[in-house]
């Protein structure tokens, strides 16, 4: 006769105490992650701790207390940790715990092999279901791999877990002892991100987010306040490593549909979620979402077949020359490598995919504000994206675009976005570094970027044109612009025939103050692929209420509504700062030049000497 689960059930209930007593002295003993960190168990293990000895705790990221770090246990326990959380910065700082610092995808690989032995895996999870199947619930991630490859398992049932779905179940005959215990299980709340540095990060971010993206995203301010920035979004898809209340929002408001995945459509796909009693509710039964383990959802092979792959993560420092640093500080070990190049890694290789590094411009330390921007990395950093691996890089200064980049590209690109009390210091070391031309300028420091200048419109022939304000970082694509023009188009703009464009000169149009002085350019294509097809731009004469004003649009761009729209967004701003009178000089044959000037939003008299047209805009009176 075959035994039912349900009398085995019986036989391998006991308590947390009798529980802990299995452990031998030089154990190697495992305890589930984040939310679903059995807390039973742990306090079980912390009120053993003195009758135990050499015992080696293994974690990847703890909510609750862990006394196995207290001091008074040093030669009870030994953490080590493949992740820092609070509760073991300090004791891994003091080389009272370990840290092993691996891709998480990679972690189960070590358990499974045995490199990394386990004799016994505390865990949480659900109760059984008809067929005596158990969920993991919120924290598969390493859990199920661990439990797995664990000599003993010792399960504490908690009927306040969620019983998710997807590659996340343990039968309760591969579970040695059951510890029935119902408590709350450990939230992680959404933090505000209500500060302008976060939202302005959060903001760039969005804009590079298209619908039907594929999103991997944390927890903390910036992830929080992305997702709260993209209900105007559509069909967006979730395959992350782990995902919050955020998320849980978004799919309420129709906003995340997974529809147009190529890979698990329909579904959002995780290994861990971090948030409140009503992210865990959401959680429970619900057929949209499936929980794997890390070796799965952090595989960068899987992770590439998802086309439009945005990939979110943070960054504590990034060198000029692109090396992110992720897990420390100098020399303090902070947090660890976790999913980060995972995902870097896997977002580069999908079809249109997009992996970007987040960070403030600054930092506040004991020592004082500092620069999370470097000309060099401090010793004992460590670098957690490489050179080859950093695409993106977002601040509450804009987004600099890596991949592909020279040196002198990627550091101007980098001190574009760093804080303007830093960019100084910053293009000085690049100069000694000799990364830049040693004749580099920049804007004056008192010149932040305007970024509410920025805006897209839709053309005649319904293509779409991003206008921003010009940055020092645009040089090499505006070198490009100029050299695209047929050589009629440059002779009408430079009233001359104009054939080389050196820095020198491109420089001087790339710097600008945004105040005396205004340049727009017209862009087309993503982050890393944009093509300039116009510009315009004002000089304000000194110590007038006057400007010259000129702008170009790229030949096969023309006739499209380009020209007038930068125009009329030149008048726009110059009218906010003051300016009363624009002056243009336009070659009697420039017909569309012309043309835009007179049907302009000012009224405009006109002079011609020699061919040459002089026009005066009174930008006070409207036409």
């Amino acid at each position: 006769m075959v035994e039912r689960w349900q009398d085995r059930y019986a036989d391998k209930l006991m308590t947390a105490t009798a529980a802990v007593k299995r452990i031998k002295p030089g154990d190697r003993v495992y305890v589930g992650s984040a939310c679903g960190e059995p807390q039973e168990l742990v306090r079980a293990l912390g009120k053993a701790g003195g009758g135990l000895s050499d015992t080696e705790v293994m974690q990847i990221l703890t909510l609750g207390v862990a006394p196995y770090a207290d001091p008074k246990y040093a030669t009870n326990f030994r953490a080590n940790a493949f992740f820092i959380g609070n509760s073991l910065r300090g004791a891994v700082n003091e080389a009272r715990a370990d840290y092993t610092p691996v891709f998480l995808s990679k972690v189960p690989h070590l358990f499974r092999s045995k490199r990394v032995p386990i004799d016994l895996a505390l865990i949480m999870v659900s109760p059984p279901d008809a067929h005596g199947f158990c969920s993991l619930g919120v924290s598969v991630d390493i859990t199920k791999s661990a439990a797995e490859s664990a000599r003993m398992i010792v399960a504490q049932v908690n009927e306040q877990m969620p019983r998710t779905l997807g590659d996340c179940f343990l039968h309760v005959n591969q579970i040695t002892g059951l510890v029935d215990h119902s408590e709350p299980l450990l939230e992680w709340p959404m933090i505000p991100g209500d500060d302008a540095v976060t939202h302005d990060i959060a903001t760039h971010i969005a804009r590079l987010i298209p619908d039907g993206a594929t999103l991997q995203i944390g927890i903390g301010r910036v992830p929080d306040a992305v997702l709260s920035l993209l209900q105007n979004k559509s069909d967006l898809g979730i395959h992350t490593e782990m995902f919050s209340d955020g998320v849980m929002k978004l799919v309420n408001e129709g906003v995340i549909t997974g529809r147009r995945k190529t890979l698990h459509s329909g579904k959002i796909v995780a290994s861990f979620a971090a948030g409140s009693r009503a992210l865990f509710e959401f959680m429970n039964d619900n057929p949209q979402i499936e929980m794997r383990p890390s070796e799965y959802t952090n595989d960068p092979r899987i992770i590439s077949q998802h086309d439009q792959m945005v990939a979110i993560n943070a960054g504590i420092q990034v060198d000029l020359t692109g090396q992110v640093v992720a897990d420390s500080i100098g020399m303090l070990f902070y947090s660890g490598i976790g999913g980060h190049a995972d995902f870097m890694r896997g977002a580069a290789m999908s079809h249109n995919g997009k992996p970007i590094i987040a960070m403030p411009s600054v930092a506040e330390t004991p020592d004082g504000v500092v620069s999370r921007i470097v000309a060099s990395l401090p010793e004992g950093a460590g670098v957690a994206t490489t050179r080859g691996d950093t695409y993106y890089v977002v601040t509450e200064y804009g987004v600099a675009y890596l991949h592909g980049r020279n040196l002198r590209e990627r550091a101007m690109a980098l001190i574009n976005i760093a804080h303007p009390d830093y960019r100084s210091e910053l293009l000085h070391k690049a100069k000694q570094r000799h990364i830049v031309y040693p004749t580099q300028i920049l804007p004056p420091i008192h010149a932040p970027y305007p970024a509410q200048y920025e805006f897209s419109i839709t053309l005649k022939d319904h293509r779409e044109v991003f206008i921003r304000p010009i940055k020092p970082s645009d040089e090499p694509i505006l070198k490009d612009m100029f050299y695209s023009l047929q050589e009629r188009s440059r002779y009408l703009r430079f009233h001359g025939p104009m054939k080389a464009f050196p820095h020198t000169r491109l420089q001087v149009f790339c710097n600008v103050d945004y105040d005396d002085e205004m340049t727009l350019i017209g862009l087309t294509g993503q982050p890393g692929e944009e093509e300039v097809v116009a510009i315009g731009c004002f000089i304000r004469e000194k110590e007038h209420d006057e400007a010259e004003v000129a702008f170009t649009v790229r030949d096969d761009w023309q006739n499209l509504g380009l020209g007038t729209t930068l125009f009329c967004k030149l008048v726009e701003i110059a009218r906010q700062k003051g300016i009363d009178t624009f002056h243009a000089e336009v070659l009697s044959e420039n017909i569309l030049m012309l043309k835009v000037f007179h049907n302009g939003p000012a009224a405009v008299s006109t002079k011609t000497e020699e061919g040459v047209v002089h026009i005066t805009m009174d930008l006070r009176q409207k036409t």
